[in-house]
C-alpha cells in the first residue's frame, strides 16, 4: 500500500498539470509554427502573428489574409495590440497597419509605407506609441505624429503606458517616466535599471520591468527586485485575472506560473510544444494561450479532470475498468492488473500485490464494512481483513461481475456464462428460471430509488419481488446498463438507449440515427438535474433532461448531445466494454468514469461553458472574397452570394450549431447544423438582412444574431422609378389606344351612317335616272296618246302598246333596284371592270367610241371608296353618252402609290360655266357627283367649255381607307 497527494498551490487552485493543454501547428492550418504575437478582438477572434504572416483563429479554422489583406501581412509579425474599439494595431516586419471596419489601413511614416517598428505601447484612448529607428511617434486619426525625445534618452528598447497615461521607456540603462507637452516628451522621473529590456503594465496597474534574468516591480518610488518569481530566464511576463504571474522563458525552461508564493512550471516533458515559449496571452474565457517556436497552445481548465499520475501505480497501469463509491464517500477505481486506487480526503492511495490483491482485472466493488469487497476477474471476491485483502470462500469459479448491495443486506452479482447469483448470510444462491430469471446472460444489476433490485438480461428487464423475478420491460437488444433519471428509466443496450419518463409509460428507442453518438451504450448515469451522462465505445456525452424526455414522449425526432473530448480534460473519449460498473454519480454530485487512461471526474454544476456567439466571417460575391462587414452593396446582375459564419473561441467549436435566415427572402429560421457556410443565387434586387445565431453544445445560444445588411442594386429597368414610368407609359398607351379605338369606332359608325346616306342618295339617283325618267317619258307618251286618240285613233293603239312595254321595263328595273338596295356595286369585279360594264348600260348607238385604260399595279380598293368612285364615274359616263353628243369617250384609271385617279374625257359639245355651277333644272347629276366626292374626301375637277368637250378628273387617297380595311 502506498499513499500520496497531487501538489496543490493554494486552496481552490487547479494544478498546472491538470489544466488541458491543446496544440495547433501547421498541420492544423498555421502558416508557421513560430508564434510572435497574440491578441483577441471583441468579436472573439484570436489573432495570431507568426514568422510567416498573420492569421485569425475561431477555434476551428485559421484564416489568412493573402486574398484580402496587404502583402506585408505575409511576413514576420512583430506585435498585435487592441485599440479602444473593435480594431487592432498590427506591426509587421516592414509596415504598420490599423485593422478597423474590417479592412487594413496602412499607417504612413513621413509618406513612406515601409518601415520597421521596434516597440509599441497602447494608450488609454486606444491609440499607440511606437518607436522606429530611435524615434518615437504617437497615432492620431491613423496618422503618426512625431514626439521629440529628451537628449538624455537614447534608443528606446521597450515602452509601456501606466494608468495615468504616462509613457514609460527603457533604453537598457534607465527607465524613464514621461508625459507629453506640445509634441515633446518631458521626463518626469528617471530610474536607473541597467540591462532593462522589458516593460509591462498589468491589468491592475502594476508596473513590471525585467532584464531577462531578474524581475522588478515598481513600488511607487523605485523598481524592487522580485525574489523567486518563477523562471530565471524570461522574455515575456503576464499577470492574469487571478493575479497569477506567468513567465515565458524563450529558452530552455518552458513557462512558469506563480501564485501566492507557489511556483509551478510547464515544460516540453509535460506536454509543452517547446521549452522555447515567447508569448503569453489570456483570452476573455480566462484561458491562457502560449506562443512557442513550435506551435500555438491553449491552457484550459477543462470540465473533466483525469487522474493519471497516481503514487505507487505504474504509468503503464492507468487503465481503469470499474468505479465505485464506498460508504465513507471515498472513490475507488479498479485497474487492469494494477490493483485498485482510492481517492479520499484529496489523497490517492494504491492497493496492489502487497495488499493481497492478485494482478487481474477488477470488475466491480460492493460495500463490506470499512473497506469495499473487490471482484477480480476469475480470482473471485476479495474482502479486507486483518490489514489485507483475502479471498472470500464459497464464491463459484468464473468471471465475477457487477456486484451490487441490496437494501436487505444481500449482494447480487453475476458470473460470466453462468448467470445470476445472490449472496446473503455467507450463502450463495444461484437464481434460475424457476425463480423467474431465464438464461445465463446478465448485463446489468441495479437498485432503483425505492430499493428494488432490477436485473437486465438478454432482452428483458426483471424486478425482484422478494421471492422471484417479474418481467416488466422488454428491450430490443441485450441490456448493458440501467439508470433511474428524474423518476424515469434509461436502459443502455447494444443497439441504443431505451428511454421512459415513468414506469407507467411506454418507452422509445434512441439510436445513432436519432443523434445518439454510438449505438452500444456501455454505461449511463443520471445527474442531480435529470440529465443523462452516457458512455459508448466512442465518446462520453451528456443529453439534457429536456431533450431525452421530449424524445421519450415523442415530441422530438432528433437530439443534439454534448460530446466531451480531450479539450475538456479527458485523456480518452470512451470506455472499454468490460461488463462492469464503469460510471457512477458520487454523493457530492460529481460523475466519475473509468477510462482506459485513468479515472476521470466531472462536476456537472461547474462546467465552464461560455455562451456561443455567432459572427459573420467572410462574404463572397461570385467567388470574390472579402471580410464580412455590417453592410454590403452588390452591383446589378445575377450573382452567387456566399456567406461564412462562425462562433469564435468556443470550447467545442466543432459542436456549435447554427440557425440562419435571410430576411426578405427566407420566411423562417433555417437549421444549418454545424455547417459554416450558406449560398444564395439569383436573388432579386432589394434590401436584405442576413442573420445567424450560434447554439453551443450545451444548448445556450447567441443573445443577439449577427447581422449583415445586403443591398442588391437593380438594373435601371428594375428600379421603382422605371416601373412607375412604365406604368405611366402603359396607362398613356392604354388611353391612346382607347382613344384611337373609340375614334375608329366613331369613324366606322360615321362611315356606316355615310353608307346609309349614300345608299339613300344612290336610291334617289337611281329613281331619278330610271323611274323618274321612265315616268317622265311615260307622261309624255300619255300626253301624246291623248292627242293621238283625238286626231289619229289608228296610231294611238300602237303608241299605247309601246307605252305598256316601256312600263313593263320600268317595273323590271324597279324590281332589280329594290333587290339591290342593300348591295354595293358588283363586289366580285374591280373598279375598271364595273366601269367597262357601264358602257353597255348607257350605249344607245354606235357612237361614241369608248376606250378604257388602266395604269399602275391594280389593287383592291375599299368597298366604300369603290362604290363612291363608281357612282361618280357612272354619272360622268351617263352625261357623256346621253348629253354630250361626243364621238369619243375615254376612261383612264391610274393606281398611284397612295392615290387612285380616274379621268373621264369626251370630245362632245361641252358645258357652259353656268351649267357647271348650277346644273340642269330638275337634275341632280353634278351635285350628286360633288356630294359623293366630299363623302370620301376626294378631289373632283370638271373641265369643260362649249364646243371643247368635257374632262372629269377624280383623285382620292386610298392609304387611309386601306388601313381601315385591314383593321376591319
Amino acid at each position: 500500500m502506498a499513499a500520496g497527494s497531487a501538489p496543490t498551490p493554494c486552496a481552490g487552485e487547479v494544478p498546472l498539470q491538470h489544466e488541458v493543454l491543446t496544440t495547433w501547428t501547421t498541420a492544423q492550418g498555421l502558416p508557421q509554427n513560430f508564434i510572435t504575437a497574440l491578441a483577441q478582438t471583441p468579436d472573439g477572434f484570436l489573432w495570431v502573428g507568426t514568422m510567416n504572416g498573420l492569421v485569425r483563429f475561431d477555434g476551428l479554422h485559421f484564416q489568412d489574409f493573402t486574398r484580402n489583406g496587404p502583402p506585408e501581412l505575409e511576413d514576420d509579425i512583430g506585435a498585435l495590440v487592441r485599440d479602444s474599439g473593435d480594431g487592432l494595431w498590427v506591426s509587421a516586419f516592414n509596415g504598420f497597419f490599423h485593422y478597423v471596419h474590417h479592412r487594413f489601413v496602412p499607417i504612413l511614416l513621413h509618406g513612406r509605407r515601409h518601415y520597421t517598428v521596434q516597440s509599441i505601447a497602447r494608450t488609454l484612448q486606444g491609440g499607440v506609441w511606437i518607436s522606429s529607428n530611435g524615434k518615437v511617434y504617437r497615432t492620431q486619426n491613423d496618422q503618426l505624429i512625431p514626439a521629440t525625445l529628451p537628449m538624455t534618452v537614447h534608443s528606446p528598447q521597450d515602452m509601456t503606458v501606466d494608468r495615468e497615461d504616462n509613457l514609460w521607456i527603457t533604453d537598457r540603462a534607465n527607465v524613464y517616466r514621461m508625459h507629453l507637452q506640445a509634441n515633446r516628451l518631458v521626463v518626469a522621473a528617471t530610474y536607473p535599471l541597467p540591462g532593462c529590456q522589458l516593460l509591462y503594465t498589468s491589468r491592475f496597474g502594476t508596473l513590471w520591468a525585467g532584464d531577462g534574468h531578474h524581475l522588478f516591480r515598481f513600488d511607487g518610488n523605485s523598481f524592487a527586485r522580485v525574489h523567486h518569481p518563477g523562471l530565471g530566464n524570461f522574455v515575456g511576463v503576464m499577470v492574469d485575472r487571478q493575479h497569477r504571474l506567468w513567465m515565458a522563458s524563450g529558452g530552455l525552461h518552458g513557462i512558469s506560473r506563480e501564485s501566492n508564493g507557489h511556483v509551478e512550471t510547464l515544460t516540453a516533458s509535460q506536454g509543452l510544444a517547446s521549452d522555447d515559449a515567447r508569448v503569453l496571452f489570456e483570452d476573455r474565457n480566462n484561458d491562457i494561450w502560449i506562443g512557442t517556436i513550435a506551435g500555438l497552445q491553449r491552457l484550459h481548465h477543462g470540465a473533466f479532470t483525469t487522474y493519471t499520475d497516481i503514487p505507487g501505480l505504474a504509468a503503464a497501469a492507468n487503465q481503469t475498468d470499474a468505479a465505485f463509491e464506498q460508504s465513507d464517500h471515498s472513490i475507488w477505481g479498479g485497474t487492469l492488473e494494477g490493483g485498485v486506487i482510492r481517492f479520499k480526503n484529496g489523497q490517492w492511495s494504491h492497493f496492489g500485490r502487497s495488499a493481497g490483491l492478485p494482478p487481474g482485472q477488477v470488475r466491480g466493488f460492493y460495500n463490506h464494512g470499512n473497506m469495499p469487497a473487490i471482484a477480480i476477474a476469475d480470482y473471485g471476491i476479495f474482502v479486507f481483513h486483518g490489514g489485507r485483502f483475502i479471498k472470500m470462500r464459497g464464491i463459484p469459479h468464473g468471471y465475477v461481475s457487477n456486484p451490487v448491495n441490496a437494501p436487505d443486506g444481500s449482494v447480487w452479482f453475476s458470473i460470466q456464462h453462468r448467470g445470476l447469483f445472490r449472496l446473503q448470510h455467507d450463502r450463495v444462491t444461484h437464481i434460475t428460471a424457476g425463480q423467474g430469471f431465464p438464461g445465463n446472460f446478465v448485463g446489468a444489476i441495479s437498485v432503483d430509488p425505492h430499493g428494488d433490485v432490477w436485473v437486465g438480461g438478454a432482452r428483458k428487464l426483471h424486478r425482484w419481488n422478494g421471492t422471484h423475478f417479474q418481467n416488466l420491460v422488454t428491450a430490443p437488444a441485450p441490456i448493458l446498463c440501467i439508470a433511474w433519471p428524474a423518476g424515469g428509466l434509461a436502459l443502455g443496450t447494444m443497439d441504443g438507449l431505451l428511454l421512459r419518463t415513468s414506469m407507467k409509460r411506454n418507452g422509445r428507442m434512441l439510436t445513432q440515427k436519432d443523434g445518439l453518438p454510438g449505438d452500444m451504450i456501455l454505461d449511463v448515469v443520471g445527474d442531480s438535474e435529470g440529465n443523462l451522462w452516457i458512455a459508448t465505445t466512442r465518446v462520453i456525452a451528456r443529453i439534457s433532461r429536456v431533450q431525452w424526455q421530449a424524445f421519450a414522449n415523442g415530441q422530438l425526432r432528433h437530439i443534439d448531445p454534448e460530446i466531451f473530448t480531450e479539450a475538456d480534460g479527458l485523456k480518452s473519449r470512451s470506455l472499454l466494454p468490460m461488463n462492469s460498473t464503469s460510471a457512477l454519480r458520487s454523493t457530492d454530485g460529481r460523475i466519475w468514469f473509468a477510462t482506459p487512461k485513468g479515472l476521470a471526474v466531472v462536476n456537472p454544476h461547474l462546467i465552464p461553458e461560455p455562451r456561443a456567439r455567432a459572427v459573420t466571417n467572410t462574404i463572397s460575391v461570385d467567388d470574390r472574397l472579402s471580410l464580412a462587414t455590417s453592410s454590403i452593396t452588390v452591383p446589378p446582375g445575377r450573382h452567387r452570394l456566399t456567406l461564412t459564419y462562425t462562433a469564435p473561441a468556443s470550447i467545442a467549436p466543432e459542436q456549435v450549431r447554427f440557425r440562419y435566415r435571410l430576411s426578405g427572402w427566407d420566411h423562417k429560421w433555417i437549421n444549418g447544423g454545424t455547417a459554416h457556410e450558406v449560398s444564395y443565387t439569383g436573388l432579386p434586387p432589394g434590401s436584405y438582412a442576413f442573420q445567424v445565431i450560434a447554439i453551443g453544445r450545451d444548448g445556450n445560444r447567441s443573445l443577439h444574431p449577427a447581422t449583415v445588411h445586403i443591398t442588391l442594386q437593380p438594373f435601371f429597368w428594375q428600379t421603382g422609378w422605371f416601373l412607375a414610368c412604365m406604368i405611366l407609359l402603359a396607362a398613356a398607351a392604354l388611353v391612346e389606344a382607347t382613344r384611337r379605338l373609340t375614334h375608329r369606332r366613331a369613324e366606322r359608325l360615321s362611315m356606316r351612317f355615310q353608307e346609309r346616306v349614300a345608299e339613300r342618295e344612290r336610291i334617289a339617283y337611281q329613281i331619278h335616272d330610271t323611274v323618274i325618267q321612265d315616268m317622265i317619258g311615260a307622261t309624255l307618251q300619255l300626253e301624246l296618246i291623248g292627242f293621238q286618240i283625238a286626231e289619229q285613233p289608228e296610231t294611238s293603239g300602237k303608241t299605247l302598246a309601246e307605252l305598256a312595254g316601256r312600263m313593263r321595263e320600268t317595273i323590271a328595273r324597279s324590281r332589280n333596284m329594290v333587290s339591290n338596295l342593300h348591295s354595293t356595286a358588283v363586289t366580285q369585279y374591280s373598279l375598271a371592270d364595273v366601269l367597262r360594264h357601264a358602257e353597255a348600260e348607257f350605249r344607245l348607238s354606235e357612237l361614241p367610241h369608248f376606250e378604257m385604260r388602266s395604269f399602275g399595279l391594280v389593287r383592291k380598293v375599299h368597298p366604300l371608296i369603290r362604290d363612291e368612285v363608281y357612282r361618280i364615274c357612272r354619272e360622268a359616263l351617263a352625261n357623256a353618252f346621253r348629253h354630250s353628243q361626243a364621238e369619243n369617250v375615254t376612261v383612264t384609271v391610274s393606281y398611284l402609290p397612295d392615290m387612285l385617279e380616274v379621268t373621264i374625257a369626251d370630245n362632245g359639245q361641252g358645258m357652259s360655266q353656268n351649267l357647271l355651277e348650277h346644273g340642269r333644272t330638275g337634275h341632280f347629276g353634278l351635285r350628286g357627283m360633288q356630294a359623293h366626292a366630299q363623302r370620301i374626301n376626294a378631289s373632283l375637277t370638271i373641265e369643260s367649255s362649249p364646243g371643247d368637250g368635257t374632262k372629269v378628273i377624280l383623285r382620292v387617297k386610298t392609304s387611309r381607307f386601306w388601313h381601315m380595311r385591314r383593321k376591319d
